[in-house]
């Protein structure tokens, strides 16, 4: 056996005792590191630094991914690896050139968007990235915690752009609202969200889809008591426009949520933020008040060194509208 080979195996054997009290992350880790063994290393700095809360939370979250990646685990697992990859390249670009690849929404529907295989491949990649890094679990962490308290139960969520469904299932699981909404351009991507939501065990008459802009939205439409915006601004050639649109979908006394990330290179954004000020500054701009924020950086590096080297870092705002 090389001194190689033992290295990984001790970093795996290391990483098994790290999650042996959480069995749903140690079933998820297993399967990434028995396609990829040199990530345990990553993991287990990943995981070393979670407080019991974002564990609890990551656990939590890591039991639903298992659902939706039943007996499509290894794929999930080389498409995670392979994101991984990309994401390298856009970090060395970025380091080359001081910005993002594309500048505008045109550019990545071309080179992203239009490209069915590129995008199974990258939001499988996103779906372990909700509880293998860092920075999305804490996050997600934050949204579970901060939240919970400021929205009526049996009230009505929307998020843009859901994905997976990972917030939309964590409002209606935890937080005990009643209706969700998920909007999308994209059938395709409704069709995953409603997939997803049904797989995880919500009712269906408790969800809503809509093809919907959401630099469209009437002034008098349908209003929500939370509305979820997460890793969607930075998508956008005008995100505050965006946001001056969908004041008028948070209810009376209900909130938005929005994630959107500090230097953090990847094959679809266009829009970069630099500092928590310019985050804060968009959603000012966009017509809303900072209730609460959070800031959480790659593998919990300090605030102030992450934003000095340009590591990316996920601001997590709480805002009502002015």
């Amino acid at each position: 056996m090389t001194s190689r080979q033992v290295s990984l195996d001790d970093d795996h054997a290391a990483l098994r005792l790290q999650l042996a009290a959480w069995p749903k992350l140690s079933q998820l880790c297993n399967i990434v590191v028995g396609e990829w063994p040199e990530h345990a290393s990553f993991l287990s700095k990943s995981f070393a630094v979670r407080s019991y809360g974002i564990l609890e939370t990551s656990e939590h979250v890591a039991a639903a991914i298992l659902l939706l990646a039943r007996d499509n685990e290894l794929k999930i697992a080389k498409d995670y690896r392979w994101l991984c990859d990309r994401i390298r390249e856009e970090e060395l670009d970025f380091v080359r050139s001081g910005h993002y690849r594309y500048s505008s929404f045109e550019q990545t529907y071309t080179h992203v968007y239009s490209d069915d295989d590129f995008m199974e491949r990258y939001m499988h990649g996103l779906l372990l990235s909700h509880v293998l890094w860092y920075m999305h679990a804490s996050s997600l962490h934050f949204f579970r915690q901060r939240l919970e308290t400021r929205v009526q139960r049996g009230g009505r969520v929307l998020e843009v752009g859901s994905g997976h469904g990972q917030l939309l299932h964590l409002a209606l699981s935890d937080f005990g609202l009643s209706e969700a909404h998920a909007w999308d351009l994209s059938e395709v991507s409704l069709s995953q969200t409603r997939h997803a939501l049904k797989t995880l065990g919500a009712e269906r008459n408790n969800l809503h889809f809509r093809i919907q802009d959401m630099h469209k939205v009437e002034p008098d439409g349908e209003t929500y008591d939370l509305v979820i915006l997460s890793h969607i601004l930075e998508h956008l050639d005008d995100p505050i426009a965006a946001l001056l649109k969908m004041r008028s979908a948070v209810g009376k006394r209900g909130v938005l949520f929005v994630n959107v990330p500090l230097n953090a290179p990847m094959p679809d954004h266009v829009v970069l933020l630099e500092n928590p000020d310019m985050a804060i500054d968009l959603l000012v701009k966009g017509g809303f008040r900072i209730v609460e924020m959070a800031t959480h950086t790659t593998q919990a590096k300090r605030l102030s060194q992450s934003v000095r080297q340009k590591i990316a870092v996920t601001c997590s705002i709480i805002a009502e509208p002015n």
